[in-house]
């Protein structure tokens, strides 16, 4: 069942000045009701003073996403990742984690609610067997941190796209994961045995466009397994010769390859089950080559939100 319903807006108002990001997340949380947000956080990069100002006048919650540390350092370095074989990259990944558990839990003890810290598997760059090690022991370190910092939060792995490494199109507008879907369950499934808070799974919709994958199988798959679902992120992709690539659009864009009624396809997915999960939305203000208001974007955002 859905649980709560969480709006990522930051792709939309990520280039205005905090002031404006700030008029708008209260905006949210007042006017369309809604106070739970995705956010990205990078280590050692503070959150803007005017959101934690604006996060706590609310009482909103975070969903705390690591993708802008990742796929930024991916970017210089491809090893670099929570499931890298190579273990100085895989302690630089770790390291950055910690770093965003210990912001988070400064704005938790601002009275901001931390709901998730969502980390990534990094890029492929060895066997699967080397990936499933390394990204097992990754979880088991960072379940540990996250247990001292931050103990009712759940440390939550986002499934991702695993095209090839020789597909046309490059990092980090896809292959961003480095396990196949079934074998990053069972990495998952591996370290919860292990006792203590349980590392949950986080679906993107538009990510799952990316491989090649309908979501709701994939949604089954997670279902299936005994890996927690946290919850899942509607976002389109954005179309190009080679297929698609990560670009949030929303279904204002009628290439995005999501639509309102896959938007209830999957809450109805979630909610035909007897495991409370997370519904949200992220989106930003692509249109193929053209843009969509801010206000567009966030009111259709909130508007699917409030219909499923």
């Amino acid at each position: 069942m859905i649980s709560c319903k969480v709006l990522g807006a930051y792709a939309a108002i990520g280039s205005l000045t905090p002031s404006e990001q700030a008029s708008w997340y209260r905006r949210m949380a007042t006017e369309w009701r809604l106070n739970i947000f995705e956010i990205p956080m990078l280590g050692g990069v503070p959150v803007l003073p005017e959101l934690v100002e604006t996060f706590a006048d609310t009482s909103a919650s975070l969903v705390v996403t690591c993708v802008a540390q990742w796929a930024i350092k991916g970017q210089k370095n491809p090893a670099y990742g929570l499931s890298s074989p190579q273990e100085d990259c895989r302690q630089e990944a770790i390291l950055d984690v910690q770093s965003i558990l210990q912001q988070s839990m400064s704005l938790s003890r601002a009275g901001i609610g931390i709901r998730n810290v969502v980390v990534h598997t990094g890029q492929r760059a060895g066997s699967t067997v080397a990936h499933a090690i390394a990204l097992n022991r990754s979880l088991v370190s960072l379940v540990e941190a996250a247990a001292h910092v931050l103990p009712h939060t759940a440390l939550t792995i986002e499934m991702c796209d695993n095209l090839a490494p020789d597909h046309p199109i490059p990092f980090p507008a896809a292959k961003k994961q480095s396990l196949p879907p079934s074998d990053l369950l069972d990495t998952v499934v591996a370290v919860n045995a292990r006792g203590g808070q349980p590392v949950s799974v986080m679906l993107n919709w538009g990510r799952m466009l990316i491989n090649g994958d309908n979501p709701l199988n994939v949604i089954g798959q997670v279902h299936r397994s005994a890996a927690p679902l946290a919850g899942v992120i509607l976002s389109g992709a954005g179309a190009t010769p080679d297929g698609f690539v990560d670009s949030h659009n929303s279904q204002l864009d009628p290439e995005c390859g999501f639509t309102a009624d896959d938007g209830k396809s999957c809450a109805a997915a979630l909610q035909a089950t007897s495991e409370t999960s997370f519904l949200g939305m992220k989106c930003s203000t692509s249109k193929g080559q053209d843009k969509v208001s801010v206000e567009d974007v966030l009111a259709t955002e909130a508007e699917l939100l409030s219909s499923v």
